[in-house]
């Protein structure tokens, strides 16, 4: 495991600088190599946006070739999405869903902004509030009338948020998604 400040990749992020986001991750997987790491994950779905760029010594599990492979397994032809702007309008999700023709609904505009606001200013500081709860709730809950046959929590904390809490939608937990892969991934590569 390594981490370098939140605030380091939140600078190069707001400007747009995903050479800097990758060089960061790719800082990361060479101190992991160093340590003896033979595959890496990275649970922050936003940082994916700069996963192409990343140099790295040692093979990474992409967060969205696990959560798809969940939903094709489900059988799930239209999935929400819901995580910060850059996750619900980059190329993070989209562009493998769209490989394997699942389609990928996002709340409208507005809600993407407001849902962006209460990521970075609550969920990522710890606050869970009851009304960024029923907000989230609300985006499913539209979702689900709109045909969708689940939602993706593009974002590490919207599972904390969510986690005690019913909803109208199967929820694809990207983190555990992922864990789940590279656990998987590792096993395959260490059987004889």
């Amino acid at each position: 495991m390594h981490a370098l400040p939140l605030e380091a990749y939140l600078s190069s992020i707001d400007a747009g600088d995903w050479s800097g986001v990758a060089a960061l991750m790719s800082r990361s997987a060479s101190v992991l190599a160093q340590a003896g790491a033979e595959l890496i994950i990275c649970p922050n779905n936003t940082l994916h946006r700069a996963f192409d760029l990343v140099v790295s010594p040692v093979p990474w599990v992409h967060i969205a070739s696990a959560v798809v492979a969940e939903a094709t397994r489900r059988n799930y032809r239209r999935v929400g999405l819901l995580g910060t702007q850059v996750t619900m309008q980059g190329t993070v999700y989209h562009p493998i869903f769209e490989h394997h023709r699942i389609e990928i609904v996002l709340p409208p505009v507005p809600k993407c902004i407001e849902l962006d606001r209460i990521i970075r200013t609550e969920l990522i500081r710890g606050h869970y509030l009851p009304r960024s709860l029923a907000y989230v709730q609300d985006i499913i809950s539209t979702m689900s009338a709109s045909g969708a046959d689940a939602v993706i929590l593009g974002c590490t904390e919207l599972p904390l948020l969510l986690s005690e809490e019913p909803s109208s939608l199967p929820l694809l937990d990207s983190t555990r998604l992922l864990a789940t892969a590279a656990l998987t991934t590792s096993l395959l590569v260490s059987i004889p």
